[in-house]
């Protein structure tokens, strides 16, 4: 029994650092491969079309367009060009700004000038005026429309004395009243013939052939002038808003086309990694950015 323990551990005392060795051996000649080698494989597995491939990012005309036709400005950002588009948002926030403006100051004072001609201008001061002046009254080339009963007539004398008798007293005790439509405001101050409705005619015309402007009128087509300007002015702003917007999304796309700062240009690689060293080879992604 002795005899076969003693022979049983001699055996192991030299199997097992052979086997030690001989793994050891077989491992060192799998991870020594020469760096030749480990090129040669690269070479060759990056030779393979198939397992590679490379692509660069870049931007969109098309969404720079409809970013920059919607907002100023947001597609120049997009495609890069930040300075441009602080620009184009700059003047899209201006004129808007200045749009409201001019409209809410227009408006103000369209409804001042109408209180105004509400308070000095009467019916009745024309007709009254246009008895002793050929020049005003009534009848002549241009009309504002009356109104009685709800029923619409067309303010000349000749109209009004064939439509119905006795209009006289209607105007005359206030039952007829102008319509007051934006061409009544309009012809009231710009032709002569209604001149004879403002509450100061008198103190400038005592010539029956001339129509002179009074204080009143002259006020008007100034206070006239002054919310036109402004409704204009507004008028303007909305159309540079609109060509703000046009020219805006085609220096977007152009940009989005032509323009990449260096801080944009990304390169990636992507391709799969075969390592040939073994007797089973075995394969791994590679991912390289470049900025």
């Amino acid at each position: 029994m002795k005899k076969t323990i003693i022979k049983t551990a001699l055996l192991l005392g030299f199997l097992l650092p052979a086997l030690v060795f001989g793994q050891v051996y077989l491992a060192n000649e799998t991870l020594t491969t020469s760096d030749r080698a480990m090129l040669e494989s690269g070479l060759k597995f990056n030779s393979s079309p198939q397992d590679s491939f490379e692509f660069e990012y870049k931007k969109s005309p098309g969404k720079a367009f409809l970013l920059s036709a919607l907002v100023p400005g947001a597609g120049e950002y997009y495609a890069g060009a930040k300075w441009r588009a602080l620009t184009f948002a700059g003047v899209e926030v201006f004129s808007w700004i200045m749009y409201f403006n001019r409209k809410g100051k227009g408006e103000d004072l369209e409804k001042e000038y109408k209180k105004y001609a509400d308070e000095n201008w009467t019916l009745k001061n024309l007709y009254m005026n246009g008895m002793n002046s050929e020049k005003t009254g009534l009848s002549g080339s241009h009309y504002i429309y009356l109104e009685y009963d709800d029923v619409e007539y067309e303010g000349n004398a000749t109209y009004l004395d064939t439509a119905f008798v006795g209009w006289e007293s209607y105007v005359l005790n206030g039952d007829m009243q102008p319509v007051r439509t934006r061409d009544y405001y309009e012809n009231i101050g710009k032709y002569d013939q209604f001149a004879g409705g403002w509450n100061d005619f008198l103190n400038f015309n005592s010539d029956p052939d001339t129509v002179y402007m009074s204080d009143l009128r002259n006020n008007y087509l100034n206070q006239r002038k002054d919310s036109n300007d402004a409704l204009k002015m507004a008028t303007n702003f909305a159309t540079a808003i609109m060509f703000n917007h046009i020219i805006s999304a085609f220096h977007a796309q152009v940009a989005a086309k032509n323009y990449f700062p260096e801080a944009e240009k990304v390169s990636w690689q992507v391709g799969l990694i075969t390592d040939i060293r073994q007797k089973n080879p075995f394969r791994g992604v590679s991912l390289s950015v470049a900025f």
